[in-house]
């Protein structure tokens, strides 16, 4: 069944009906059978906005199949976890779900909560203009938009996942304090619902899961912090060679206090979570929640590299742990006790891509 936010969405007429079950078709095809074991999956939804004129609305269109391409191609996500809502669906039939509508939008999101493993991972891409509006921002979608206000009881309907929200378009900063929560990544390009200018972070979120440019790690995944601090850099860059002033600053939000940074960090503060989600290539495919909870890997035939990657899921589970119990416990028994697990970690993540890269 379709989930609608209360008092949502007006008398349900027959065409409306149509267009929601046949989301709820798409959606639905892939779902877990009970009492199967399954490992948790990654689910991702782009969401291109209206275009409002032909060149938007074809760089929109683009935008959101590079992703989708490289999430299917680069890192193995099959197309039952790919939902694309367009504004024009007969661009790419076969690839799109439905007309990117906020009837639709709730749709889709309502199929898939109901569908989605408790440690899953959901990412929603939203690709397009934005507005200010009273009391936050807005994405422009053909007919009414939506807020973030609007977005809030959608994702509420995934209680146990991992959910990453990620808006580029403009004015799109308003989006954090009203999605801020648990076990939630909120990204957007802007850090205000005042900058409203076009902007650029899109284009360079995107390339970081298309081209070989944001993996500082080299661990064969690219995370969600790495693609933001790839974008967030690449957009400074854009500005400083044009020698213009900067008008897009993106915000990172993933401990929920509601507050994003410009700057995350991978250990401490907004970023840690964002590390954790990846989009894995080979059989790299870490799972887990913010805290790394039942992370589980597939390394077919090979035991030893299975048992590191179940070390390398221990080790940030133990990091996790810690940094919760920092503040009853001594500064300086916190700081050794941090660099060890993170010095093991980083001997670990050797010891994994030299297995993988079949070097002893």
């Amino acid at each position: 069944m379709i989930r609608r936010p209360a008092g949502r969405g007006g008398p349900l007429t027959l065409a409306r009906a149509v267009g929601t079950l046949a989301v709820a078709a798409v959606v639905g095809s892939a779902v877990v059978r009970p009492g199967v074991a399954q490992q948790p999956a990654t689910h991702i939804v782009v969401i291109a906005g209206l275009g409002g004129e032909p060149s938007y609305r074809e760089a929109f269109h683009e935008l959101a199949l590079q992703m989708l391409d490289a999430a299917r191609d680069r890192f193995g996500l099959p197309d039952s976890h790919l939902l694309y809502l367009a504004e024009d669906p007969a661009r790419a039939p076969d690839r799109t779900v439905a007309r990117s509508t906020r009837e639709n939008v709730e749709a889709t999101l309502g199929a898939l909560a109901e569908r989605a493993g408790p440690t899953d991972r959901v990412l929603i891409l939203i690709i397009g203009h934005g507005s200010a509006r009273e009391g936050g921002s807005a994405i422009n979608l053909p007919g009414p938009d939506m807020t973030g206000a609007d977005f809030a009881p959608l994702l509420a309907a995934f209680p146990t996942q991992t959910l990453a929200i990620v808006n580029t378009a403009s004015a799109s900063g308003g989006f954090v304090p009203a999605l801020a929560g648990s076990r939630r990544i909120v990204v957007t390009a802007t850090r205000s619902a005042r900058e409203r200018n076009e902007t650029r972070f899109g284009g360079y979120f995107v390339r970081a899961f298309t081209d070989d440019v944001s993996d500082v790690d080299k661990d064969g995944a690219v995370s969600l912090l790495e693609a933001f601090e790839y974008a967030r850099r690449e957009v400074e860059r854009s500005y400083e060679s044009a020698n213009q002033l900067v008008t897009e600053h993106a915000l990172l939000e993933d401990d929920g206090d509601g507050e994003g940074s410009l700057a995350a960090n991978a250990l401490e503060g907004d970023g840690t979570v964002a590390r954790r989600f990846t989009l894995a290539a080979g059989p790299a495919v870490a799972a887990g929640g913010a805290t790394g909870a039942g992370a589980t890997v597939a390394a077919p035939g090979d035991p030893e590299l299975a048992a590191l990657y179940a070390e390398r899921a221990r080790l940030e589970a133990e990091v996790q742990a810690l940094r919760g119990g920092k503040d009853d416990m001594d500064p300086a028994r916190y700081e050794a006790e941090l660099e060890e697990l993170l010095v093991s970690l980083a001997l670990t993540n050797r010891a994994i891509r030299a297995r993988e890269e079949g070097r002893p």
